[in-house]
């Protein structure tokens, strides 16, 4: 291949970073179709995988089979974005390992996801898998974040922009939420929305294994005030406290959500709530971790910053 067709064929950071982008979004909104596929209890609307249902591809006009068609459909195309971000990291120019790995990373997990999707399916939608195929979705989730991030900085070492305990409490912080998300996906499992009524619920007391998914919370919500203090005292970055106190916020309300819809009984649309803000809380955990550390080159403006959110993305 010529110099000419190789210049034409590379791509920009920039370019490489609104992919990472694309594919960050997409992969958040997987969970919350998911979630409303399981809240429907449309998961066994095609109960064969990968056909929906014996050599039928393509669900029959029916609203379970349809929801779960169409998140299907959905994890499909963001397979492909997926694998175009992975072509486009080796043709970013100048080429980086790391985006490169982080790419594959992305891939790996959709792929592991839609083998673990499909043993769901298989398993009739048993609590444990269907609390599984979330994590997984987080995990990859994370990954896209950093790649997103990274997406247009230089391959130079991150040098900190916080003091060294800041950044350990950051990641007990990201330690805890991890708890706090595995103790939801329990409430999730012993609780009537697990997504199959063929499959039995997990053996835990739905008060209890609430209770302490609420106290998990309660602790998440005093390391992250704990956090902001030593922000501000060790006069951090004015960015670096404004994602703090956005997490915070955020926190805040999802915690009041989860309440509201614990008294309520559950409803199903208060709940589909509370597994977007989960998604959102986890984004912006990572976001604000991500951020306590800075890298050369950096200069692109953070898309969030429409909202009042002051953050350069590039960081980390």
């Amino acid at each position: 291949m010529s110099l000419l067709q190789t210049q034409k064929l590379s791509i920009s950071p920039s370019a490489f970073r609104k992919l990472a982008l694309f594919a960050l979004i997409g992969l958040s909104v997987i969970i919350v179709t998911g979630g409303a596929v399981r809240l429907t209890g449309s998961g066994l609307g095609c109960p064969d995988w990968p056909t929906c249902q014996g050599q039928q591809f393509v669900a029959q006009v029916s609203f379970h089979p349809m929801v779960e068609f169409v998140n299907r459909v959905i994890t499909i195309l963001m397979t492909v974005a997926v694998m175009l971000a992975v072509a486009a990291a080796f043709l970013r120019k100048p080429f980086r390992k790391d985006l490169a790995w982080l790419s594959f990373g992305m891939i790996l997990g959709l792929i592991a996801q839609i083998i673990l999707g499909g043993i769901t399916v298989l398993e009739k939608l048993a609590p444990p898998f269907v609390m599984a195929h979330f994590l997984l979705s987080l995990a990859i989730v994370l990954d896209s974040m950093v790649l997103y991030k990274r997406a247009v900085t230089s391959d130079r070492k991150a040098v900190p922009m916080v003091s060294a305990e800041t950044i350990w409490l950051g990641r007990l912080m990201i330690a805890n939420l991890v708890i706090v998300l595995m103790v939801g996906t329990a409430v999730t499992g012993s609780g009537p929305h697990s997504g199959s009524t063929i499959s039995p619920r997990l053996p835990f007391p739905l008060r209890a294994v609430a209770q302490l998914h609420s106290d998990t919370v309660l602790v998440l919500v005093g390391l992250t005030l704990a956090s902001l203090f030593l922000l501000a005292a060790t006069k951090a970055p004015n960015e670096v406290q404004q994602r703090g106190r956005t997490l915070l916020w955020v926190m805040a309300s999802q915690a009041s959500l989860g309440y509201i819809q614990y008294f309520t009984k559950l409803p199903v649309l208060l709940v589909g709530f509370h597994i977007a803000g989960a998604t959102l809380v986890w984004i912006l955990m990572i976001w604000h971790y991500l951020g306590f550390f800075s890298r050369p080159g950096e200069g692109t403006p953070s898309p969030f910053e429409g909202n009042g959110i002051k953050s350069n993305l590039a960081n980390a």
